[in-house]
């Protein structure tokens, strides 16, 4: 199975909408990342995941994206989907090998994401629920109203 990080998710949200961006001022990149974010794109609206995401780089007018919904729709859609999880991974791997100032430029937009207030606190949240449930026994404190 493969292990999608935070990063890779991130990674991949960037390459997409970098990618999206480019596509819309007529430049083709024509490399791995170009090919592999647009990849991803096509699998999640074929498999109808991380709906967010898809509608903000394929609808004709720019979007705002809530970079922390976007980030755990596609963590959840990589965890469900192994394909998925491959595509993510894919194109972590592509931007981090590729010198060109676009890999640079989304380099830069990844570390935007990951400072995101709703990214670090959504990963910080699932790290949380994650401790609390570990283990047989439930230790939280219940209380009903």
């Amino acid at each position: 199975m493969v292990t999608v990080t935070l990063t890779a998710v991130a990674t991949a949200i960037a390459t997409t909408l970098w990618t999206k961006a480019q596509e819309k001022i007529g430049e083709n990149l024509g490399d791995a990342t170009w090919t592999l974010g647009g990849k991803l794109i096509g699998l999640l609206h074929q498999k109808n995941k991380s709906p967010l995401l898809t509608n903000a780089v394929e609808g004709s007018e720019p979007q705002r994206l809530d970079y922390g919904q976007a980030v755990l729709e596609l963590k959840a859609a990589a965890d469900a989907d192994p394909e998925i999880a491959q595509a993510v991974v894919e194109v972590e791997t592509a931007v981090n090998n590729d010198q060109s100032e676009t890999a640079k430029e989304i380099k830069k937009l990844v570390e935007q994401i990951n400072s995101h207030p709703s990214v670090v606190n959504n990963a910080k949240l699932a790290n949380e629920i994650k401790n609390l449930f570990q283990g047989n026994q439930f230790n939280a404190p219940v209380t009903f109203s």
